[in-house]
């Protein structure tokens, strides 16, 4: 998703899917669900104290869905003119900036479930020492990757061998 922002040279923002964790999505959210209809049961029935534990447990689950998602949303790439910044992380964050030097190489893997909701891991390989921008679960990869490969295009790699020492 191209982003147009106040930040200078910002070019793309790729961000996590919520939707690869979905059997943590769904197990959580069905898991809360018959929790709830347990609670209610008891209550109905007069057993207010296994009613009490079984709601006060539906919150688990509750939280395990939401930092899911809360997870999915702070995980990032910001791909600038110059630079790369990764994000990862909820509530221990690491964030990693990386010089942007040519593109050399990009791969993109999608399961089938990947496919169906949209998400996959994507790979750039750059020019250099240092690491390689590896990310997962990104959302649209197939539309970063177009994004990564137009700039492919526009960078001049007639010393690429040059530097590789061929």
């Amino acid at each position: 998703m191209k982003k147009e922002n106040s930040e200078s040279g910002l070019l793309y923002v790729a961000k996590k899917s919520a939707w690869a964790h979905g059997s943590r999505l769904v197990g959580g959210v069905v898991f809360a669900v018959l929790l709830v209809a347990l609670a209610a049961f008891c209550f109905s029935r007069g057993a207010k104290l296994v009613g009490g534990v079984s709601l006060a447990a539906a919150l688990i689950p509750v939280i395990v869905v939401l930092e899911t998602i809360l997870e999915a949303v702070k995980n990032e790439i910001r791909i600038y003119d110059k630079y790369i910044i990764t994000r990862k992380g909820l509530i221990n964050v690491k964030e990693t900036r990386s010089v942007m030097t040519p593109i050399i190489g990009i791969s993109v893997e999608q399961s089938v479930t990947g496919k169906i909701f949209n998400y996959g891991n994507v790979k750039i390989d750059k020019i250099g020492k240092g690491w390689d921008v590896d990310f997962k679960y990104i959302k649209k990869p197939d539309q970063f990757k177009m994004f990564l490969q137009d700039m492919m295009e526009k960078n001049d790699l007639s010393n690429t061998t040059m530097i590789m020492g061929n």
